[in-house]
């Protein structure tokens, strides 16, 4: 018995979108996690990077530090330096370029092989002409463009100044891609302030907005109370990726400002985390949320605490074993379910594989976001030790930082 979590095959992106206008150069750091970008050079580059899901990616820069297109995943670093290599080919010919609206409004491009296939994606634009325009700037100067490859670091706000002479900020993860940027300002003064705005909110789900552009792509916003944009994500592959990529801001702004996760915020981390998901025994079942309040923030979580507060979750599946109350139970040992369900080294099969690394995905955000986490199995037959069942209730819960029970629960079929 092992738990695994199938993969959606999504090409995840993390890199976010620069503004429709040129970055700049500008003066000297500001803060510990705040620097400033003073590249003054005119040739365009590649930055190559891991991702934190161990796929590749690239993104191209012009001369003065604005992105202007970013890469799907790439498996290995030399199949995304072939990419980088496709992006050359194909971004001298106009007709690769296809402009597209998103849902509000604005209009980004995607940069097609003779396939169709979509090598690069740009920045969103206000305007279908500044699209336009961009994929022009992409045109120019993709044939002088150098690769570097990233390093890790310590995550950071940047401000620059872009050619308009407007004031912008980016966010950079500790393995060197942008995560996150800002909309334009007058001055470097009112970007430095926004910064500020965006560690105070960003660290929380409710301050973020995930919308749609066209062929199933989408992107997020970071908004604040008054619904003015303060910072954009780029344009992903899908929703999911999407949502994922707003997480990872999350996470890395919760980090970096030491934010508590309220429970919005770990509902909002484990769902993302679980979509997909699956639990394979004889059949695949998902991983779903589940949470109940605790009147008590320091109440143990006992075998009898899960079957009263999880009774509504599974009497109410279909599918399960149940009632829970009078159900066999089993307690697990969450390290040993990590070791067990994580040892993804071990897997030669490359779907299972895949499965691990996804299980190993869910296990950490789980880790990440709750504390004295606990296994319990929950089945129609049993015995000192064990339980058994049609449909077997596993239930992992922790206790969230507001000091209520929160977990995921899925189904196991053992025949």
């Amino acid at each position: 018995m092992r738990p695994f979590a199938r993969t959606l095959g999504l090409a995840l992106v993390l890199a976010t979108l620069v503004p429709a206008f040129g970055a700049g150069c500008a003066g000297d750091d500001s803060g510990a996690d705040v620097s400033v970008s003073n590249s003054t050079s005119q040739a365009g580059r590649f930055e190559l990077f891991e991702g934190h899901d161990g796929q590749f990616y690239f993104s191209l820069l012009a001369g003065n530090g604005e992105k202007v297109l970013r890469s799907e995943g790439y498996t290995t670093k030399a199949a995304a330096k072939k990419g980088i290599q496709s992006v050359v080919e194909n971004g001298k010919k106009a007709e690769r370029y296809d402009i597209l609206e998103a849902e509000n409004g604005e209009f980004y491009f995607n940069l097609e092989a003779g396939n169709y296939q979509v090598i690069g994606t740009s920045e969103l634009y206000t305007t279908k002409s500044s699209a336009e325009r961009g994929a022009k700037t992409v045109r120019s100067f993709v044939e002088t463009v150098s690769v570097d490859e990233l390093l890790s670091g310590d995550p950071k706000f940047e401000v620059f100044e872009g050619q308009n002479g407007d004031h912008y900020f980016r966010l950079r993860a500790k393995n060197g891609q942008i995560v996150l940027q800002s909309e334009g300002y007058a001055s470097r003064g009112g970007a430095e302030a926004a910064v500020e705005t965006v560690r105070e909110l960003a660290g929380h789900v409710e301050s973020y907005e995930v919308l749609a552009g066209r062929n199933e792509q989408h992107f997020f916003h970071i908004v604040a109370g008054n619904g003015e944009i303060v910072a954009n994500g780029e344009m992903y592959s899908s929703k999911y990726a999407a949502e994922r990529g707003a997480e990872n801001v999350r996470r890395i702004v919760r980090e970096m400002t030491e934010t508590v996760a309220t429970d919005a915020d770990v509902e909002a981390a484990i769902t993302v985390a679980a979509e997909g998901a699956l639990y394979v025994s004889e059949s695949d079942y998902g991983f779903t949320y589940v949470h109940a309040p605790l009147a008590d923030a320091t109440t143990p979580i006992t075998e009898e605490l899960v079957r009263e507060l999880m009774a509504s979750y599974v009497d109410a599946d279909p599918d399960a074993d149940k009632p829970l109350a009078g159900l066999y139970a089993m307690t697990g040992d969450w390290s040993e379910w990590r070791t067990t369900a994580d040892s993804c080294a071990a897997e030669e099969d490359e779907w299972y594989q895949e499965i691990c690394v996804e299980q190993a995905e869910l296990d950490a955000a789980l880790e990440e976001n709750l504390s004295d986490i606990q296994v319990f199995y929950f089945g129609s037959y049993g015995g000192p030790g064990y339980v058994d069942g049609v449909a077997v209730s596993i239930i992992i819960v922790g206790r969230t930082p507001e000091g209520n029970l929160a977990g995921v629960r899925t189904i196991a079929i053992w025949t």
